[in-house]
């Protein structure tokens, strides 16, 4: 057999490829160029999802365990369908239902302040006008710091103490009083109404003299049982010893002074409210310019 002989056919097939070839070089050339194209890609995708099969697509095998998936869910949130396999979904709601139940409890989620110097106090009219003791207030918000509490909370239990305030010390101070009337009612018996009015009178007279203002003895003094028993005896010494007003110039007769009025009327002296005041005030005024004039005025 003749290997070497070529049927018409052959020829002709390759007559018309290269034919074909010298018609259309560039067509040949792009389709071998596209065909090269295809295989890198098709060899970078082969690499990217080797890669990605190995998990060291983030530069190392450790930081692979980043990658959050389903099974990173805690079981107790975790929901199951009828083919025993994870319900996503349902899962999901599960844990943002959990989520919204914990911001309830939590409020708005905020976080105590980075110090407690970070603390700022109500911005109320009831806190501008206020003087609190620097080291006090320093030692609460580092209490409050300790505890927790976030700034909004810190302002809200700090807008609650300055209503409060006045109530607990007005109840401190009415326990006082009740405990010190109790204790002169106890001494004086029948004597009180007589013997507090004395005290008071003196209290006022010896306050003039000392140019202190009846409201600071008040607070020095004023629920002290034994200060006031005091300054009744006081009054008792100071009427004995007293020379008579006529001597002095006066109305004599044992006339009324401001002190003892005001003594008696002190309810309607001391409340501006009271519809007495005015004239109450007017009179214990006029008794007062009659005694630094040493004689009668008309009052």
């Amino acid at each position: 057999m003749n290997f070497g002989a070529k049927h018409v056919y052959m020829d002709d097939l390759a007559g018309a490829a290269g034919g074909g070839a010298g018609a259309d070089p560039g067509a040949a050339g792009a389709a071998s160029g596209a065909g090269a194209a295809a295989g890198q890609q098709g060899a970078a995708a082969g690499a990217g999802a080797a890669a990605g099969a190995g998990g060291d697509q983030a530069g190392s095998a450790l930081s692979a365990g980043s990658e959050w998936t389903p099974e990173a869910i805690p079981e107790k949130f975790r929901v199951k369908g009828a083919d025993g396999e994870l319900d996503l979904a349902a899962t999901v709601r599960k844990v943002d239902e959990h989520r919204a139940s914990l911001e309830k409890r939590m409020g708005s989620g905020d976080i105590r302040p980075k110090s407690p110097d970070e603390y700022k106090l109500p911005d109320t009219d009831v806190f501008k006008g206020l003087q609190l003791d620097e080291a006090g207030a320093k030692a609460f918000r580092q209490e409050a710091y300790d505890m927790g509490l976030t700034p909004k909370q810190y302002e809200a239990v700090m807008g609650k103490w300055a209503t409060l305030a006045p109530e607990l010390v007005n109840a401190g101070q009415a326990e006082t009083v009740d405990t010190a009337v109790a204790s002169l009612k106890d001494t004086w018996k029948d004597q009180y109404d007589a013997n507090i009015k004395e005290s008071f009178r003196v209290v006022n007279q010896v306050a003039e003299k000392a140019g202190i203002p009846f409201a600071e003895v008040e607070k020095a003094i004023g629920n002290n049982p034994v200060a006031i028993r005091l300054f009744a005896a006081l009054g008792a010494e100071m009427r004995e010893d007293a020379t008579p007003a006529a001597a002095n110039g006066g109305t004599g007769g044992g006339a009324q002074t401001r002190s003892e009025y005001v003594a008696e009327n002190w309810a309607a002296y001391s409340n501006p409210q009271d519809p007495k005041h005015k004239m109450v005030t007017d009179r214990a005024n006029a008794l007062a310019a009659r005694e630094s004039k040493g004689k009668d005025i008309m009052i």
